[in-house]
């Protein structure tokens, strides 16, 4: 079964592609600044319409989840009038998600259960303080994601990591296996496309991936209390200190914290391999770039999954990664100037 859905996705995708470069649809043209990172080739953003196709296609006819597939499809609208350039504001794209999150998160009572802090576990027993700290979390997903998505093959490969570990080492702790295969196949497709240029997440892919993992990683959380929340937060940790970073960086500069910029940890890797190992592909760049810092986030992972129930330990990995973070953004920072 598998087997056939990775042709027939696979069909369709290179279907879909094909009827945007003869149609001119979905052209993603990279006039803003912080996009020249990404393939200088002409590319779609197609990446959420094949995401959004296959989860309505789960939730409809498999699983029936109606009301998390209306969360995705909202998130996915928001992201695909962005691209569409129909929203152009970032304060009021992030306003809606925030409203969106509230909404959805009260109506199908997703909840963190526990942080294994006694004092803000407390403090989670209150419904509406639940319900705010759940949506803090996602947004701050959702957007550094979409932070990560600047250059071919980085978000995609993240995310693939997370789901073939929890595949390869988790498929006993896991309660819709038949999904996550599905969604490995699929960024598996995604990543193909991507990493050739012809197709990018855009803003209605890295809204819709990461919304569809972090309420994933809630329930897997939830449904496996024993494991510890801090190993999630290590699934997590590298888009989600990203955005965090970014905002304190730019605030401490004085700049407007929600505007895009070229100073990301990936687009300073960027610029010390193009100016150190001068490879003339420039998508030859980006599998470079992407494959080390998502080695960085594989080696971490797998260090956490012997570790998945003690929390001090987890804790200690997210410091250690957070520290390599900041060093090697200074480091290269210092490099490229």
């Amino acid at each position: 079964m598998i087997a056939n859905f990775l042709i027939i996705y696979f069909a369709f995708s290179l279907f879909l592609v094909g009827i945007c470069k003869k149609y001119n649809l979905l052209v993603d043209n990279k006039i803003e600044k912080h996009k020249k990172y990404s393939s200088n080739l002409k590319c779609y953003s197609i990446g959420g319409i094949l995401l959004i196709f296959f989860l309505s296609y789960y939730f409809i006819f498999i699983s029936k989840n109606y009301t998390f597939l209306l969360f995705l499809f909202s998130i996915f609208s928001i992201g695909l009038f962005s691209d569409l350039k129909k929203i152009h504001s970032v304060s009021y794209r992030f306003f809606l998600q925030i409203i969106l999150t509230i909404f959805f998160v009260y109506v199908m009572k997703t909840q963190i259960i526990s942080t294994k802090v006694v004092f803000f576990d407390q403090l989670l027993e209150n419904n509406f303080v639940n319900i705010l700290f759940v949506t803090f979390c996602i947004t701050i997903l959702i957007n550094g994601v979409n932070f990560i998505d600047g250059l071919n093959g980085l978000a995609i490969k993240y995310h693939l990591i997370i789901y073939l570990v929890i595949t390869i080492f988790f498929s006993e702790f896991v309660f819709e296996n038949q999904l996550i295969n599905y969604m490995v196949v699929v960024l598996f497709i995604l990543l193909i496309f991507n990493l050739s240029g012809y197709l990018y997440l855009g803003d209605s892919g890295s809204y819709v991936l990461s919304l569809f993992t972090g309420v994933f990683l809630i329930e897997f959380s939830n449904v496996n209390p024993a494991i510890s929340p801090y190993f999630i937060i290590v699934l997590l940790w590298y888009p989600c200190f990203e955005l965090l970073f970014s905002m304190i960086r730019r605030f401490l500069k004085k700049k407007e914290t929600y505007k895009p910029d070229t100073n990301h940890l990936h687009q300073q890797f960027f610029k010390f391999i193009s100016k150190n190992l001068k490879i003339k592909n420039k998508l030859a760049e980006h599998i470079v770039v992407s494959l080390g810092i998502n080695l960085y986030n594989l080696f971490s992972i797998l260090i956490s999954v012997n570790f998945i129930y003690n929390s001090e330990v987890l804790i200690l990995i997210l410091f250690i990664n957070i520290f390599f973070y900041i060093s090697t953004f200074y480091f290269l920072k210092r490099k490229n100037y």
